[in-house]
């Protein structure tokens, strides 16, 4: 069945949601442990199946959308942090799946009109969006809203705002015959 998928990548818990064309929404987080003295053949072997399990949860999509990475975190594992973004996306383009990216302020502004919104705001906004679905963390409110504007790109029938319209984003030009550049 078509889906959109949205990913909200991180290397413990990342959220992964799926929505039909037909509005049916369904969530998963993908979850990692390692340890900072993991050498580096262990690294890369939690990175390989971290990235697997989330590729797994997307399946083939019809577009996903994840969210950039985040520049301005700090703290040990940075390096670890993009290679696992990107060998999400390097399996998803692999797997001709469409990828569009969207900037975390995007993603807020989009869903709960505030760029700064905190994780409550989005978590409250995405709730009222999807009433059905439970939203017990930020990675899942933020995949949600991640995978609601990939459909309202593709012009599905969700509702939709006229922000979630003008989000900005790098969308695929590949598989969605559109040549509009965000």
């Amino acid at each position: 069945m078509s889906h959109v998928a949205g990913i909200d990548f991180s290397m413990t818990a990342c959220g992964v949601a799926r929505l039909t064309a037909d509005g049916v929404m369904d969530t998963e987080v993908v979850r990692s442990v390692g340890k900072r003295a993991d050498s580096l053949v262990d690294r890369h072997e939690r990175l390989r199946m971290h990235s697997l399990g989330i590729v797994r949860e997307v399946g083939y999509a019809d577009l996903a959308v994840i969210e950039g990475p985040s520049f301005g975190s700090v703290g040990g594992g940075q390096f670890d942090r993009y290679a696992g973004w990107w060998f999400v996306v390097s399996a998803l383009l692999r797997c001709e799946v469409p990828v569009a990216v969207m900037s975390p302020k995007s993603l807020k502004l989009a869903i709960a009109d505030s760029g700064n919104a905190d994780k409550a705001a989005m978590a409250s906004a995405i709730t009222r969006m999807y009433p059905d679905v439970t939203v017990f963390s930020s990675d899942i409110s933020d995949a949600m809203g991640l995978a609601h504007l990939g459909a309202v790109r593709l012009d599905w029938p969700v509702k939709t705002l006229e922000r979630h319209k003008r989000v900005k984003c790098e969308w695929p030009i590949h598989g969605i015959d559109d040549l509009e550049v965000a």
